[in-house]
């Protein structure tokens, strides 16, 4: 177990302990041990997106904790619906006016922004290493060429495919981080590249498939978190 996730698994843990003391104090009266429980876990991926500057994260966060405790606090009226819809609209605009924000900030980072359709697809490019890519409200497919360090996936509500058949790894590692809302990425690498996959998942998956090697010289990582919606690494 990474000691990102055992930190994070631990947080949840100490919350829910907490949590349960709290109710049998009657500071939670009227709330269940699963409440309880979920909630837990919720704040804890609350607290990684705010430091990691996630914004879905955030934002589905906060949403599905008002979800699980509206009654308590007194906030039906605006869940489920009403809530995810404007988490999902917070989202959108947020990244749209903050298109930079939680993501890698190289020297000389240039900026390419183009829309495609209905969806905005922003590139960004930086020393040759690193490359950023957002997709909202759209299909996109990307060919990842050169010798790469860090490539930052933002995907809303949208379908990306990324090729990293003609990249070449910096000092034979790369990292590739994916903050996916409802939405599909699938990343495709060469088989004789390791992969390590380590995300955080609500309501969504990942996976790997493909033949994969599991001892070459070259690693890629691909973590993030994956909210409503799934991931996949294909080796080919």
């Amino acid at each position: 177990m990474s000691s990102r996730k055992s930190f994070f698994g631990g947080m949840v843990l100490l919350l829910a302990a907490a949590a349960l003391l709290l109710g049998r104090l009657g500071y939670l009266e009227g709330v269940g041990f699963w409440t309880i429980l979920f909630s837990a876990f919720l704040i804890s991926f609350l607290v990684k997106g705010i430091v990691r500057l996630r914004i879905g994260t955030i934002l589905f966060s906060l949403a599905f904790l008002v979800i699980v405790n509206d009654k308590w606090l007194h906030l039906e009226a605006i869940t489920p619906w009403p809530v995810l819809g404007a988490a999902l609209l917070g989202t959108i605009g947020l990244k749209m006016l903050f298109p930079k924000l939680g993501r890698y900030r190289g020297s000389h980072l240039v900026r390419i922004g183009e829309w495609n359709g209905n969806s905005m697809i922003q590139d960004y490019t930086g020393d040759g290493e690193c490359v950023s890519y957002d997709n909202v409200f759209g299909q996109s497919v990307k060919y990842v060429s050169g010798v790469i360090r860090q490539v930052d996936v933002d995907n809303v509500f949208g379908s990306v495919q990324i090729y990293f058949t003609e990249a070449f790894l910096y000092g034979g590692t790369a990292s590739v981080n994916v903050d996916n809302v409802f939405g599909s990425v699938v990343i495709y690498v060469p088989q004789a590249w390791r992969v390590e996959l380590n995300t955080e998942n609500v309501f969504g998956f990942s996976k790997q498939s493909g033949k994969r090697s599991m001892d070459g010289e070259n690693v890629i990582h691909v973590g993030g978190d994956v909210i409503f919606g799934n991931l996949e690494v294909i080796s080919v």
